[in-house]
């Protein structure tokens, strides 16, 4: 993946306690919309967590991390959701 999708797909995969991204839901693992009205911008990433990470935690970091990766190049706000589609065990 590449452009800004592969670079916050790689900010996302970099989080401690993500074992991989996942495509439950569709073709890629992050998905960027953006708005015009008002402006801004909005990221879905599907992730799986790893063996003895908290999906909670996992989840709240790459929300965080991947916020602080978009806002740089965005006029508005960047919302961020998180979709666990696996946890392992």
């Amino acid at each position: 993946m590449r452009g800004p999708n592969g670079e916050l797909a790689d900010v996302a995969a970099a989080v401690p306690g993500v074992a991989r991204l996942t495509t439950v839901l569709g073709s890629r693992p992050v998905k960027v919309e953006q708005h015009d009205d008002p402006p801004g911008r909005h990221i879905e990433v599907q992730l799986a967590v790893a063996p003895g990470h908290h999906p909670l935690e996992v989840a709240r970091a790459v929300r965080a991390a991947v916020a602080g990766a978009a806002t740089s190049e965005t006029p508005g706000p960047v919302t961020t959701a998180v979709l666990i589609t696996e946890t392992a065990a």
